[in-house]
C-alpha cells in the first residue's frame, strides 16, 4: 500500500483534531466535529478548506499560451492577466480527461489546477501536447508544483 501524500497543513489538521481520510492518495481532513455543525458554521459564518491536494501545474514561457490553447477547449492565451477560466482537457476521442481551472498570472505564465486524482495525467498530457508544437518565439515549460505549495479556499458569508 502506497504512503499517502500530505499537504503542508497536515500538522495543523492533526492538532485541531481532524478525522483524516484517504482522498485521491492524500491524507485529507474529513471533518473536525460533526457534519451538521460544520455545515451550519459555513452557512452562518465562514469555513476554510485545505485544497492543497488539487494539482497545481505551472505553464510558463513564450509558448505557454499556445500550448494551453492547443491542449484545452478554451483559449487561455486570450484571457486577461489576473483572470481564471473553467475549461476541459479532452481525449483524442472527445471524452473528458479532466475539468480544470486555468489562471493567467502574467503574459507568459499560467497556473492549471486539476483534480487530485488526475494530477499526473494532466501534467503528462500537457507536456506531450506541448512537445508536438512548433514554437516560433520559444517553448513552454510545464512544472508540477503541487507538492511544494498550499492552496486554500474560504466559503461563507463572513
Amino acid at each position: 500500500m502506497a504512503e499517502l501524500l500530505e499537504t503542508a497543513l497536515i500538522n495543523q489538521h492533526r492538532e485541531l483534531g481532524a478525522s483524516l481520510t484517504d482522498f485521491a492518495g492524500w491524507s485529507m481532513p474529513l471533518r473536525y466535529s460533526s457534519d451538521r455543525a460544520e455545515h451550519a458554521a459555513v452557512r452562518k459564518h465562514a469555513g476554510l478548506f485545505d485544497l492543497s491536494h488539487m494539482a497545481q501545474i505551472e505553464v510558463e514561457g513564450p509558448g505557454a499560451g499556445a500550448a494551453l490553447d492547443a491542449s484545452l477547449v478554451t483559449q487561455p492565451s486570450q484571457m486577461e492577466i489576473g483572470r481564471a477560466r473553467y475549461t476541459l482537457m479532452l481525449a483524442q476521442d472527445g471524452g473528458i480527461l479532466d475539468d480544470l481551472i486555468v489562471y493567467r498570472l502574467a503574459v507568459d505564465s499560467y497556473l492549471v489546477v486539476a483534480n487530485a486524482s488526475n494530477r499526473l495525467l494532466v501534467r503528462d498530457e500537457l507536456t506531450a501536447r506541448a512537445d508536438t508544437l512548433e514554437f516560433p518565439d520559444g517553448r513552454a515549460s510545464i512544472t508540477d508544483t503541487t507538492l511544494h505549495r498550499a492552496l486554500m479556499a474560504i466559503q461563507g458569508p463572513r
